[in-house]
């Protein structure tokens, strides 16, 4: 292992994950946090499958899941 650095340099997150807030330290429904991902969707950055939505309504409804 001689060919390798010895030393890890280390990097840096980009600027972007720095100016903004995680998201989970919004909250899981804040309004804030609904407002960012509804803005994500419009923009089409984040997709979202409408099998996965309409299963995280139904187990938060506390619904069986239908077959």
């Amino acid at each position: 292992m001689s060919d390798t650095n010895k030393y890890m340099t280390h990097r840096r997150p980009p600027a972007r994950a720095i100016a903004a807030p995680p998201l989970s330290a919004l909250g899981v429904n804040s309004p804030a946090r609904v407002e960012a991902l509804r803005r994500l969707v419009a923009a089409g950055q984040y997709q979202v499958s409408p099998r996965w939505l309409a299963t995280r309504i139904f187990r938060a409804a506390g619904v069986p899941l239908p077959k």
